[in-house]
């Protein structure tokens, strides 16, 4: 969910001598940082390296589930499976390797999908929201969540497939036009994998943002896109998140009115491979263009 308080997964990456590359034909050709590997517990029977803390084995293993069958779905779906990692990080462990030391929001850097092993702030911060909420957004959080310590912590758990998209589309790679479509399209992969796949769990994914929305539990700074796309990532964090709901609400009307399938339509409008990259530089810059990708190895003459 997050690129307001981490780095963007576009920022600079490894010295070469830190880094891993893997290539294979129908999947990504992007690399993983394995810096941030060294010293953790490796998880094995996934179909992507998982790597974590020794204390947060058990919700590592929890997580790696969901994102093996949500890997299963896009791949599925948007017919590509990328190379990514899960790191999953106590809260010590975190403040060591992440890019960002607050313990707020997963997000996804260098290949990895950065997640919480523990309770992290941005729990405790809807938690405080939740509890401050009138009485009729009370009793529908009642209803879906419990009233026990921790509730929120399910919805949160699903954000690893949130992240897990922002590895699908980094890993062709290719870039959306706006911010604000790229974590549309994050939230919609989300939104989609839960209805098909997790249909038990849809109102605990869908009634935390459309309470908030609907009574106003949360104060953002700014509420347009233009805003959005002019701070983004660096947006404070609870304006974020009311950004972040705006988007899954928006996914979830989308995708219930036109099916999941929307999602590959969405996908299939901006994801160019390199021949086809070459096509567009060729037919709509100069033909010479539509070299360039090719004749990179070349020397220049």
């Amino acid at each position: 969910m997050d690129r307001a308080s981490a780095p963007s997964s576009r920022s600079r990456g490894p010295d070469a001598a830190d880094a891993a590359v893997f290539a294979d034909t129908g999947t990504s050709q992007a690399f993983i940082d394995v810096t941030k590997h060294r010293g953790l517990a490796s998880l094995a029977g996934f179909p992507f390296e998982v790597r974590t803390s020794d204390s947060t084995r058990e919700q590592a293993r929890r997580l790696a589930e969901r994102c093996a069958k949500a890997y299963s779905y896009l791949g599925d779906v948007l017919a590509f499976r990328p190379r990514c990692a899960l790191v999953v990080l106590s809260r010590a462990d975190w403040s060591e390797r992440a890019s960002n030391p607050a313990y707020v929001m997963p997000y996804c850097s260098g290949g990895n999908l950065f997640l919480h092993g523990e309770p992290s702030d941005l729990t405790a911060w809807l938690e405080e929201v939740a509890g401050s909420a009138p009485v009729a957004a009370t009793r529908e959080l009642d209803q879906i969540y419990g009233t026990g310590a921790d509730r929120l912590a399910p919805f949160a758990d699903m954000l690893v497939v949130h992240e897990l998209a922002h590895a699908f589309h980094d890993g062709v790679p290719f870039v959306f036009p706006r911010s604000w479509l790229m974590e549309l399209f994050a939230d919609m992969a989300l939104y989609a994998f839960v209805t098909a796949e997790e249909p038990d769990r849809r109102l605990h994914f869908e009634t935390l943002p459309r309470v908030a929305l609907e009574h106003g539990l949360l104060k953002p700074v700014a509420r347009d896109l233009r805003y959005f796309e002019a701070f983004y990532p660096y947006i404070e964090p609870l304006t974020y998140v009311w950004y972040q709901f705006r988007f899954t609400m928006m996914a979830k009307g989308l995708v219930d009115a036109a099916g999941p399938n929307v999602l590959r339509r969405l996908w299939d409008a901006f994801a160019l491979t390199d021949e086809q990259l070459a096509g567009v530089l060729g037919d709509r810059v100069q033909p010479a263009a539509g070299q360039w990708l090719a004749s990179w190895d070349e020397v220049p003459r």
